[in-house]
């Protein structure tokens, strides 16, 4: 009736039982540390070594406007991008790609002599 083993082939032996059991592979779960996955932890230092020169010009970015005393609405407005876009980019939530950093460098550029 059931496809389970009759109770009379419980005892049987280790490499019978091996042969049964489908294989157990070790795997990671999102709560682990990088000290536990070391390749993964390597992979996102590279990643933030990598978005530095990112964070850096977003910081920047960050303290002209706040000399500027513009708002990030006013602040996407003139860079001509969504303010959603920009707030993401401002908070470190998202990174900027290629035409979001040369967008945020123009910005600078054109509203560095405000304040200098």
């Amino acid at each position: 009736m059931f496809p389970f083993p009759s109770q009379k082939n419980t005892a049987s032996t280790p490499s019978t039982l091996s042969r049964d059991m489908p294989e157990i592979r070790p795997h990671f779960s999102p709560w682990q540390t990088a000290t536990d996955r070391p390749d993964e932890g390597q992979r996102r230092l590279d990643a933030m070594e990598r978005n530095e020169p990112k964070r850096r010009l977003i910081r920047d970015a960050k303290a002209l406007a706040k000399l500027r005393r513009v708002t990030q609405v006013q602040m996407a407005e003139e860079m001509g991008v969504p303010h959603r876009t920009l707030e993401e980019w401002l908070q470190f939530r998202r990174m900027p790609q290629a035409p979001g950093t040369t967008l945020i460098q123009r910005w600078m550029e054109a509203h560095r002599g405000d304040i200098w």
